[in-house]
């Protein structure tokens, strides 16, 4: 099945709003994107605050929120944690079946967003990580272009590659753009020297997902 597994370097770096943006242009683009928050804490009272209704809302399927994040659980902490709160056992296999089993045929484009970094716990037997070799898909790893960026991302990498799966590229994603403290800083061009993977910032925000999404032409 054609799909990407979007994972981040840590928490709040942006993943879900770089995911709409990917969803909408591959639907611009003609596919059938079935996009999967198969877990998710810290779940809000207003449903459309949630990472799972804002991907399935850039896919117009919002109606499919069910399918889209069928373990949603209250505490603002990890997903394994948040669920042993409640009570509840969730399994890697269980994430697997859910994010794979719903897809109506081989043309759908599955589109998977993690919880946290990609060595975050997601459920009782694994982290991210874990889920990603599950599916088997190729990764997408955003990371917040702030100041630690380069060690955590070249950190991230080591993992995937470890875990012997297929890194696409990495996306630098502008969190605080009016960080003067940082005004010099350049992850762009000093983690180009260090990695032979693709980058992209979001830096400019007409294009990025576009020049995303021709990755997956490849």
């Amino acid at each position: 099945m054609k799909g990407v597994f979007v994972t981040g370097t840590d928490t709040d770096v942006g993943k879900t709003w770089v995911g709409q943006k990917i969803i909408q242009q591959l639907c611009k683009n003609g596919i059938s994107v079935e996009p999967r928050k198969p877990i998710e804490s810290g779940w809000p009272t207003d449903i459309t605050k949630s990472d799972a209704w804002k991907l399935a809302y850039a896919a117009n399927q919002e109606e499919k929120l069910d399918v889209v994040c069928p373990n949603r659980f209250l505490a603002a902490i990890s997903p394994d944690r948040a669920a042993k709160i409640e009570h509840k056992l969730i399994t890697i296999q269980q994430l697997s079946e859910e994010c794979i089993g719903s897809c109506n045929s081989e043309e759908d484009f599955l589109y998977v967003e993690g919880a946290g970094g990609f060595y975050s716990p997601i459920c009782s037997d694994g982290l991210n990580a874990d889920l990603a070799k599950a599916l088997n898909l190729p990764i997408i790893l955003i990371a917040a272009d702030k100041l630690g960026c380069i060690n955590h991302t070249l950190l991230s990498i080591e993992a995937i590659e470890r875990c012997g799966l297929n890194l696409m590229g990495v996306v630098l994603n502008q969190i605080d753009s009016q960080n003067t403290d940082t005004q010099n800083m350049n992850n762009f061009e000093d983690l180009s020297e260090k990695i032979n993977y693709p980058i992209i910032s979001t830096n400019d925000s007409s294009t990025f997902a576009n020049n995303i999404c021709s990755w997956f032409d490849h």
